[in-house]
């Protein structure tokens, strides 16, 4: 007998032997003078800014867990999560860059003049205005305001009788990268001493900036830092523009929400006139940004009902408001197994009327 119990012994130590070696080892970083667990695969010359700590911007979302952003022009975002839970370390990589395929544009004859125009060639050319930190009169040329083509209007149309449009966006994979960062991390992995609200907390944090504020904008540092402040800070300098909200009241959000669109976008549009009457002040309306936010406004009125079934079968959902009343709307299918690991599914319902970013200077 005794000699049949040392042998489960062994067996037993040599399972455990073969299963340990078999178990991935992650690698290893020097982060903040500690040697630290890392999961994922940034490129060496984001890991070298990263660790030379030369970010764009550095999120504090609570006591134990933080994230560094990076910005690779023109729309990928690389992300450093930081965890410290206890007495564990660990950081984990994810690489932002559904922008891009959201932002798909058709070939077609016109597209690099349209991608050339900017809020200063169509609707400030032939302005004299006074230059508000030195006092000089600057006339802004050209002296005609230059017209983006017919086919850059139609866009959402365009966009949404494409297949190839919907085959891109079918290999969005943001938020897959979310979920696998979710089902390995420390934090929500933690059932000692991190509440379930503290969870809930930091995944809706995460979703807003890494599969809302980041899906879409293009960005250049060539360009005045208005052009990617808003995509770090989710909003812009003074004016609460940016804006992110989950939407727990669907009725307040049809009712209230929409019917304060509709007559912003009517004010907006006297505003335009008004302010196209002379050519001795600053403009801050754009007629492209009205033009597009009315036919997104409009399609989402004309299918409340589609968009009230989805938020009734969805986990999460948010909706994003931007200038000129430019309303985002998002689904998200949060689905869990035995082993708290999750699949989130997303849905971004109204992508096709992205104002895009890629021409310049109208947000």
């Amino acid at each position: 007998m005794k000699l049949f119990n040392l042998y489960i012994v062994i067996v037993a130590l040599l399972i455990s032997s073969c299963s340990s070696k078999n178990e991935p080892q992650l690698p290893k970083i020097f982060f903040l003078e500690d040697s630290v667990s890392m999961l994922g695969d940034p490129d060496s010359t984001v890991l070298a800014k990263f660790l030379n700590l030369e970010s764009d911007q550095t999120y504090l979302f609570n006591n134990m867990v933080s994230m560094t952003l990076i910005l690779e022009p023109p729309a990928v975002y690389h992300c450093f999560i930081f965890e410290q839970v206890g007495a564990d370390k660990q950081i984990y990589y994810l690489k932002m860059d559904d922008a891009i395929k959201y932002n798909w544009i058709p070939p077609y004859d016109s597209l690099n003049y349209d991608l050339g125009l900017d809020f200063m060639k169509t609707e400030m050319a032939g302005c004299t205005v006074i230059n508000n930190y030195d006092g000089r009169v600057v006339h802004i040329k050209p002296d005609t305001a230059m017209k983006w083509s017919s086919k850059y209007e139609q866009l959402p149309s365009l966009r949404k009788n494409s297949a190839e449009y919907y085959n891109i966006v079918s290999r969005c994979d943001d938020i897959k990268e979310l979920s696998h960062y979710y089902n390995n991390s420390l934090f929500f992995h933690n059932n000692s001493f991190v509440s379930a609200e503290d969870k809930t907390e930091l995944l809706t944090q995460l979703i807003g900036i890494t599969q809302i504020q980041y899906v879409e904008f293009f960005f250049d540092f060539n360009n005045f830092y208005r052009d990617y402040y808003p995509i770090i800070k989710g909003y812009f300098s003074d004016y609460q523009l940016y804006t992110i909200y989950k939407n727990e009241d669907f009725l307040q959000f049809k009712l209230k929400t929409l019917n304060n669109a509709v007559e912003n976008l009517n004010w907006l549009q006297t505003a335009y006139e008004h302010e196209h009457r002379r050519n001795d002040m600053f403009r801050s309306k754009s007629r492209y940004l009205l033009n597009i936010n009315y036919d997104n406004l409009n399609n989402i009125l004309s299918n409340l009902g589609e968009i009230e079934n989805l938020y009734n079968k969805s986990s999460m959902t948010f909706f994003s408001r931007r200038p000129h009343e430019d309303f985002r709307l998002f689904f998200f299918n949060i689905k869990y197994d035995e082993n708290n690991k999750i699949t989130i599914e997303k849905n971004y319902y109204n992508k096709e009327y992205i104002t895009t970013t890629r021409i310049r200077g109208y947000y």
